[in-house]
């Protein structure tokens, strides 16, 4: 193009940059402003400001004072600017987001050119991060239901047996014990005819809450459905885990339960078993695959597993049936009944 017809449209080309919606600010070598426009002003809350001249530097703590601009998540504004130069001018150009303390979020583009001059173009990117903190929540919720049981908000039937494997994997590694209990509460249905569902519901979250507040933080609490729950107690013998639940059924005769309906009370039986890692309970390593000659493969190891969680079920499983058909608000162990 000549020479004539690019200085014909210098004029408009200032001025289009001037009015521009987004935002934009020439840097000299020496981070002072020789060029903003409106927008960039506006942005960063400086429309009663004149930049040019004035040093990047000195801006940013001018709103930092304000409480405006970008949103400085350091406790000293000399802290936050040490940490924008260690990116600043370390590469001719770069692409990256800022929030700023009215809500707002931006990307802001830089290139530095050959002279040592930088442009900043800002860009309002706020409606397209709220769609992206939407979506994010969204997942995460979505997450949350597919995990937890609705009703009470602990770990679902899935999930808690997704759960179960994993720690007899991990326990198994660690040569420790783990404990099953199926907790069931007694004569539910009669809780839910006589009384109506909405009590209903009103005590299996208050089971809830009363385990939840009684077991240590590493314990796995789930629903398996209507008023079964299971809670996985790692890292303990038999003995602690009947301690464990016999606790929770003492804490239960003693709970006031007059905000769920007057004069109102429940219980609940437990079966309890338990699985020993093989080199506890033989004094020995595992066995080698009898097939090979060689150590269990991961596929091996995958079935162990399985096997293992579907044994501490059944007996867990049995233990409460057998609670249950003999007198009901008791604990019984598997091997009591062996």
């Amino acid at each position: 193009m000549k020479k004539e017809s690019l200085e014909s449209i210098y004029p408009f080309l200032t001025e289009a940059l001037r009015l521009s919606q987004n935002g934009l600010a020439v840097l000299d070598k020496n981070n002072h402003f020789i060029f903003y426009n409106n927008t960039f002003a506006s942005m960063f809350g400086f429309d009663d400001q004149d930049m040019v001249g004035r040093h990047f530097d000195d801006m940013m703590r001018l709103a930092f004072i304000r409480k405006q601009g970008p949103n400085i998540e350091r406790d000293t504004v000399e802290e936050w600017l040490e940490h924008i130069h260690t990116h600043q001018r370390q590469v001719n150009f770069r692409r990256f987001e800022v929030d700023l303390v009215d809500g707002r979020w931006l990307q802001l583009s830089e290139q530095v050119y050959h002279n040592g001059d930088m442009t900043i173009l800002c860009t309002d990117i706020t409606q397209l991060k709220q769609v992206e903190f939407a979506l994010r929540d969204a997942q995460t919720e979505l997450k949350r239901l597919a995990l937890t049981d609705e009703l009470t908000g602990i770990a679902n039937r899935r999930h808690f047996f997704q759960q179960l494997e994993h720690e007899i994997k991990r326990l198994a590694q660690l040569k420790q014990p783990l404990c099953l209990a199926m907790l069931d509460i007694d004569n539910f249905k009669r809780v839910n005819d006589r009384y109506g569902h909405q009590v209903g519901d009103s005590v299996l979250q208050h089971f809830t809450a009363l385990v939840a507040a009684h077991i240590r933080p590493y314990d796995i609490f789930g629903r398996l459905g209507g008023e079964e729950f299971a809670l996985l107690l790692p890292e303990i013998t038999v003995a602690e885990a009947k301690t464990v639940i016999e606790r929770l059924m003492q804490k239960l005769a003693e709970a006031d339960l007059s905000h769920i309906t007057p004069d109102f009370h429940y219980q609940f039986s437990a079966g309890l078993s338990t699985l020993m890692p093989m080199a506890l309970q033989e004094g020995s390593e595992p066995e080698p695959n009898r097939g090979t000659g060689s150590q269990n493969t991961p596929m091996d190891r995958e079935s162990l597993c399985r096997s293992d969680a579907e044994k501490l079920v059944a007996e867990a499983d049995k233990a409460l049936y057998n609670a249950k058909n003999t007198g009901r608000n008791r604990l019984v162990s598997w091997e009591d009944i062996e």
